[in-house]
């Protein structure tokens, strides 16, 4: 019983995530790439070839995902190709009559973390390609990022400098600074997800979209601001280098626990979700709202 239901939730996520990857809005997130490349290769690219040195071709991906900026695009832009999740069309109760309820939960389970690790993934590694050029390729901070201010030190409050800020490179190693803005920006996404598929299952979509803008906009407000409660959501907690200072190896916040925050809030969203699953039944009438 428990492998049918694997089954055929894997079936409905590979169905979603067909039917997500082929919407049109997906051109949106082209659009977030160049405008990624604009803010960040290409200022990166600047400096590279006005130092003479080569950058890692690892940085533009760790800017992208540590620029408060582009920190702000990638949920935001992820919640408009998401912001019908989960798809409820008016073939939905035929579909769900076939699968089960279960099967249909577990699936959407799967093809939220299946797009957003599509979304990432695709997302920096068009960056990445966009950055070849005057670039090496190894597990090191390059020196144009590791010298740069003490060769400019009047741009060490540039945009350019910010992009890679030394609270990065002083502190962490770049196969560190990869998997720690990857893994928790998927973490903040999925939970985003999670609110979607809470509020659609108590018939409130529209709310639930609000709502998780709300979340985005509180961060970034608070991150701004440089608030104590910014730890209270999830942006400050997926940007690294906020997590340290710029030369002591005491991080300002421990990494740790942005993990268990992100980790412990997406489980309880999870369960509330399973529960409401339980409790409710479909309607026809409940499909196109």
């Amino acid at each position: 019983m428990a492998h049918r239901t694997i089954q055929k939730a894997w079936a409905v996520a590979v169905t979603e995530w067909g039917k997500w990857l082929r919407n049109p809005r997906m051109m949106i997130a082209l659009i977030l790439v160049i405008v990624a490349r604009t803010l960040a290769v290409v200022p990166l690219a600047e400096r590279t070839e006005q130092s003479g040195l080569p950058m890692n071709l690892f940085e533009p991906m760790i800017a992208v995902g540590n620029s408060g900026m582009l920190v702000m695009l990638l949920p935001a832009v992820f919640l408009i190709l998401m912001s019908d999740f989960p798809v409820l069309e008016s073939n939905s109760l035929l579909y769900l009559s076939r699968t089960g309820k279960r099967a249909w939960f577990w699936g959407q389970i799967l093809f939220a973390g299946m797009s957003v690790l599509t979304y990432l993934g695709g997302i920096f590694l068009l960056v990445t390609l966009s950055a070849f050029g005057n670039t090496e390729i190894n597990a090191s901070w390059s020196e144009a990022t590791r010298t740069f201010i003490a060769r400019n030190p009047e741009m060490a409050d540039s945009f350019v400098a910010e992009l890679l800020p030394s609270n990065l490179y002083n502190q962490l190693t770049l196969p560190q600074a990869i998997g720690y803005t990857f893994s928790l920006l998927a973490l903040y996404l999925f939970l985003l997800c999670m609110i979607l598929l809470l509020f659609t299952m108590l018939k409130r979509r529209a709310i639930g979209v609000l709502s998780a803008y709300g979340v985005l906009l509180c961060g970034v407000i608070t991150c701004a601001v440089r608030l104590k409660s910014m730890w209270l959501f999830p942006m400050a907690n997926t940007i690294i280098w906020l997590h340290y200072t710029e030369i002591l190896r005491k991080p300002v916040y421990p990494i740790l626990n942005s993990y268990l925050y992100l980790g412990i809030l997406t489980a309880i969203v999870l369960l509330m979700n399973r529960i409401l699953l339980h409790k409710m039944e479909f309607e026809q009438t409940e499909v196109l709202t």
